[in-house]
Parts: structure tokens; sequence; C-alpha cells
């Protein structure tokens, strides 16, 4: 008698004089869908429904793998679990719907069938209500020809799946899978939507990036204060993802299917196979920010080489003030931010890593750069003197010309107000004339439109008038403007910002020799510090205050 006709027995046996049968419950489907038809709460139900009816059986455990393939089996946890209590003896039959919710492979199906024979389990399927004896033989072939059915349908599934993809290809339809921060999945209408809140921080994360020059690590830090939670490396693909402009890309990927001890693997596609499927109403940014942004993101990933050298070094975002553009003129490594003494008082860049550079410069203080760049600053600008008192006036005469400009409008608004006066009362005069009802009627229909209009006129008036700008506004503008051009040449104060936009890079060479590259194209070396115990370079005439 085998193992399994001795459970049957015990199984039913009415009197309840036998063991008790330890028995566990697994369901699985291998998709989420709440509406599919054999869900896990289908199963797990009828398997206990069956269970009340046979006193002898105790069910110890209930293992549930939802939304989970069974082509592989350690990719799903309360399978293992199961098999895992089969292995210490504890178990003696496990209730399923079907044979294939164990497994759709055919060598997981038989290293399962070995694991039950070898520590006396069994399966019973709820769906014919047979219990298995996996040691008769010609059970077995049986077996052997179902755990080979089972796993050609996890393969026509696959082939069917690639059909399904080719017609979505096709007809160029779009999937929950194709959706991205910003957008989400409309069930019932079976489409991609815009969530208005998250598209907001799109924007806001393009807007900071072009027009402001922040990088991403600035931009995550900003959005962390306002309670949005988003990596730099999300940020950086968001920065470079068409779909924000409305360009969505479909069959960018396939799978190579993998069965038994096998994954399956995911493949990326080369462009020329993706299908683009154009979504204009799905539009978050402009074509023009997002074209911006990839010119920023191209410029930004540049390298830094001079010629006939070999040596390179990324362009790198920092947040302090020269990250980002202080270079060895000799290895191209960068300096780093730092400080000079534990109360961290006195900020420098240093190299921290320059293994095998002749350059024996290795710090430099950022008071020094200051003085140092401003002084390249205010020579560069001292130089265009002339186009700073063209900007100057041309700025100025801009804040006349408004004052101007608005003086016109408000003439010509009131001669216009005085006409449409003029020809309500002529039309208010014929109305004296013993005109017919019809043609009375039009008349003063006509005169109530011009009436409005007077109105509206008024309006505008009045709103141009309170905004005139007086003789002192316009003094004091242009006193903001002159101010403003003589701080630009002064530099009296240099921040990330101004460093940003005139820096292109710095380079320390030997000696301390420093050499200034301007957004202009402009070079200015400096040799203040060239054979002299200076701030720059391991000797330095200051101590650090420790």
């Amino acid at each position: 008698m085998t193992y399994a006709e001795r459970l049957k027995q015990r199984l039913y046996n009415a009197q309840g004089t036998e063991q008790p049968v330890r028995a566990v419950v697994y369901a699985r489907v291998s998709t989420d869908n709440d509406g599919q038809k054999d869900s896990c709460a289908n199963q797990v139900e009828s398997a206990e429904n069956w269970a009340q009816n046979h006193p002898n059986i105790r069910i110890i455990a209930t293992y549930v793998d939802d939304g989970i393939s069974g082509k592989n089996d350690d990719n799903r946890p309360q399978y293992q679990a199961m098999m895992e209590q089969v292995r210490h003896d504890q178990v003696d039959l496990i209730v399923t719907k079907a044979l294939s919710r164990l497994n759709r492979s055919e060598m997981n199906s038989l290293k399962c069938e070995a694991a039950l024979i070898e520590h006396e389990a069994t399966v019973f399927t709820l769906e014919d209500g047979q219990l298995h004896d996996f040691e008769d033989l010609n059970a077995g072939i049986l077996h052997s020809l179902s755990f080979a059915i089972d796993a050609q349908y996890v393969k026509r599934q696959s082939l069917s799946g690639r059909k399904v993809q080719a017609l979505r290809c096709e007809r160029k339809e779009l999937s929950s899978k194709d959706t991205a921060y910003g957008y989400h999945w409309n069930k019932e209408a079976k489409t991609i939507v815009i969530e208005p809140s998250k598209a907001e921080t799109v924007r806001y994360i393009f807007e900071e990036y072009v027009y402001r020059d922040r990088g991403t690590a600035e931009i995550q830090r900003s959005l962390a204060q306002s309670g949005v939670r988003l990596s730099q490396a999300t940020i950086g693909h968001i920065l470079q993802d068409e779909r924000y402009i409305g360009r969505f890309y479909i069959n960018k990927r396939t799978t190579k299917l993998g069965t038994g001890s096998q994954h399956s693997k995911r493949i990326a596609l080369p462009k020329a196979s993706w299908v683009l499927v154009a979504k204009p109403d799905l539009r978050i940014v402009s074509d023009s920010l997002f074209e911006l942004a990839q010119k920023i993101r191209t410029l930004r990933a540049q390298r830094y080489v001079e010629a006939g050298r070999s040596g390179r070094q990324s362009y790198f975002q920092g947040r302090h003030t020269y990250s980002g553009k202080i270079f060895c003129e000799d290895c191209g490594k960068p300096y780093h931010h730092d400080y000079a003494d534990r109360k961290q008082t006195v900020p420098i860049y240093r190299i921290t890593h320059n293994a095998g550079c002749k350059n024996d410069q290795t710090r430099i203080y950022e008071e020094d750069l200051n003085r140092i760049v401003r002084e390249a600053l205010r020579k560069t600008i001292g130089s265009q003197d002339k186009i700073c008192t063209m900007l100057e006036n041309t700025l100025a005469q801009c804040v006349r010309a408004s004052e101007s400009g608005t003086d016109q409008s408000l003439t010509q608004m009131k001669k216009d107000r005085a006409a449409k006066e003029k020809q309500m009362e002529a039309l208010i005069d014929s109305l004296a004339d013993g005109l017919t009802g019809s043609a009375k009627q039009r008349l003063v229909e006509r005169i109530n439109a011009l009436d409005a209009q007077i109105e509206d006129i008024g309006k505008r008036i009045a709103e141009k008038e309170s905004a005139k700008p007086d003789a002192a506004s316009i003094s004091e503008a242009i006193q903001k403007i002159h101010d403003g051009i003589q701080e630009l040449r002064e530099f009296k104060t240099l921040d990330r910002g101004r460093i940003q936009t005139y820096v292109d890079k710095i380079l320390i060479g030997k000696g301390g020799c420093v050499k200034i590259y301007l957004m202009s194209g402009h070079r200015i070396i400096d040799t203040s510090h060239t054979n002299s115990k200076s701030s720059v370079g391991k000797t330095f005439s200051r101590r650090a205050p420790y």
C-alpha cells in the first residue's frame, strides 16, 4: 500500500479514530486582476469549504502567491515556505485548485513531485476531486503529460503576448506600463491622463534646471523642503524623458522566456525598433523648454581637454562657489571644496587624490580665489566700459519710453471714448424721428452696445492712469540701473550664480600659476603666487586657526 492510499484511508475515516491529516492550502494566480474568475480568494474559500466536509482534516497553514507566474519557483515566497514545511515532514496534504497552480514548469513539477514522495505527502486538486498518488507508475505517465501541458501553456501565453504587443505597435496603443511620473492610468477610460500636482513638479524641475541653472542635487533638496521626495537619478531621468513633450515610445524592450531555474530576461531593443506614439494633449512642458534642457545636459556632460593631451575631466555641478570650475593643469583632476581648520571657517579647494601628477600645487584658499577672479572680471569689464555705458543709456531710454508710450496710449483711448460718446448722442437724437418699432429696437440695442464700450474704455483709462509712473519713480528706476551697472563693474560680491555666468574654468598650474578662462573667451593668467610661499600649493604664509 502506497503512502497516498494510507492517507486516503485517514482522510475518509468517518469514525475519526485515525490521526488527523495535516493539510495546507496553496493558491496562486499569475495576474493581480481583482476581477479574475479564479482569484486567490475564491481558491482559498473552495479549499476551506472542502475541508469542512472532512472532519479528519486539520488545515495548519494557507499560502497565497497573488499575481506571480508559476513558470519559476524561486520568485514565489509563499510556495518556497510551503515546500520548506514539506521538507520538515510537517505536511501530509496540499490542497490546491489544480496541479498547474503549483508549477507551470516541467523541471519544477518533477522537483516538487520528488520532494512529496520523499517526505510522504501528496496533493488534492479541487478541480477534479483527485487525491494524487505519485508512487503509482500508471498515474506517473499522466502526471508527466500534465506537467508538459502546463509548460506548453506558458509558452503559448508568451507567443500570445508577442502577438498582442505586435498589434499594439500596429495600432499605436498605450498601456499602463507606459506611464511616468506626472501621469496615471485611467482604468475606466483605459488611457493615460496627466496628474496635475505631479505635473507641476515636473515643470518646476525643468524651469529650475534651465532658467536658474540648478543641478539635480539642488533641485532634489528644494523639492524635499516642500515635501516632494525624488532621487537625483529620477530627476535626471525626468529631464531627458520625451514623454513630457507628448512623445511616447512603445516596443522599447522584449522578453526572452525562461522557465524552471532560468529566469525570463528583459532585452533592450535598438531605437530603430521603437514605435512613436504622439500624444500632444499629454504634453507637460513646451518643446522649447525641453530642447533647452537637452542642450544644457549636453553642455554639462562635456569634457574639458587641452590640445595634445589625453587627460579628460568631466563637468561637475556642485553647490559651493567654485565647485566644478577648478582643475589641475597637469592631470585635469578637479579641486574639491574643503576647510583648512577644524572649526570650518576657512574654505579652501584641494585635490583629494593626485597620484602620479607632477603639479605640486594641491590647494588654494577661497579668499584668494575671490580676489584673483574679482580682479580678472574687473579688468575684463573695464575693457568693455563703452559697452556698459551704452547698456545703461539703452535701459534708461527704455524706462523713459515706457512713460511716453503710456501717455500716447492714454491720449488715444480718450479720443476713442470721445468719438463713441458723440456717436451715441447722434443715435439718441434719432430716437425722436418717429421710427418704426423694429427700427427703434435696433437703435436702442446699438446705443446700449456703445454705452458698454464707453464704460470699458473708461475703466482702462483709469487703470492706465493709476499705473502711470511719476517723475520720482522714473528717476528711481534709472538710478537703480546706474547702481546695477556700477556694481557689475566693481564685482563687490561673488556668488555661485556669477561664477557660473562668467567663469568657464580655472586651471592651477605649477608654481602657483592660475589661469582663468571666461565664458566671453578671454583668458587671464595670474602669476602673483609663482615661486613664492603663498596660499596656493603645499606651502602658504598663513596658519590655519585650530
